[in-house]
């Protein structure tokens, strides 16, 4: 029986990763509205 804690070094690909070549509308609209509420956390300058 394999140890559980073993390392596998089969040339096998993984196929739970998948490369994607560009990021859909969806990804760049919720990460630009992570990105505004990040932004809003930040207290501005009194001159600001």
């Amino acid at each position: 029986m394999p140890d559980a804690c073993s390392i596998d070094f089969s040339d096998q690909p993984l196929t739970r990763a998948r490369a994607i070549g560009e990021p859909s509308a969806e990804l760049l609209d919720r990460a630009h509205a992570g990105w505004e509420r990040f932004l809003v956390t930040f207290e501005g300058a009194p001159d600001e």
